[in-house]
């Protein structure tokens, strides 16, 4: 029998549904509500206590598994309007985020572009340049131009092959937080769930 992962210890496993299941207990609908947002609810930011919670929880979970987001609450508390809003600003939340990330991954090709632009622009005027110089200032300001050239095509190679997974394995996080089934589990006073 293979040794369970970190994660199998933590979370539990849906067979049914093939989901991790992520828990959160909360005392009220409001406790996944950003206190200092006053816009309505279904627009509403998620708190950042709850969001830093569910997306520590997602990175221990490899992204080839399907997640669901368990939320428990008092039966007194149960209201269905308030459960369709936090489903609503929870989408929302998500949904934007998704979209912030898609922007700055456009804004790193057009800064990868320029990047690679200006290495080939810096890097050619350096080796024509090169056999027409003679002077010691001028060598210098030839060395200065390769070194420019040199530092462009460093901030491509870094961007392409680092920073680019890097964002791309957040969007990846933050999609599979925006997919996530969302449920509502209440429990009785006795702790008991209904």
């Amino acid at each position: 029998m293979p040794k369970k992962g970190y994660f199998q210890k933590l979370y539990k496993f849906e067979a049914k549904n093939q989901h991790y299941l992520i828990e959160v207990s909360l005392d009220d609908y409001d406790d996944v509500y950003d206190s200092w947002d006053p816009s309505p609810f279904k627009r509403r930011d998620i708190e950042d206590e709850f969001h830093d919670y569910i997306l520590n929880s997602s990175e221990d979970i490899p992204l080839k598994y399907k997640l669901s987001i368990i939320l428990y609450l008092p039966l007194e508390k149960k209201n269905e309007g308030k459960e369709k809003a936090l489903i609503s600003a929870y989408r929302n939340y998500y949904s934007y985020t998704l979209a912030r990330f898609a922007k700055n991954m456009k804004k790193l090709r057009q800064k990868n572009i320029y990047s690679l632009f200006m290495s080939i622009v810096f890097l050619s005027i350096g080796y024509y340049w090169g056999s027409r110089v003679s002077s010691v200032l001028l060598k210098v300001v030839q060395e200065g131009i390769f070194i420019g050239g040199w530092v462009f095509l460093w901030d491509f190679f870094t961007d392409i092959f680092i920073t680019r997974r890097k964002h791309f394995e957040e969007y990846k996080l933050y999609e599979r937080l925006y997919q996530a089934d969302l449920r509502f589990v209440y429990r009785d006073n006795a702790g008991n769930i209904v």
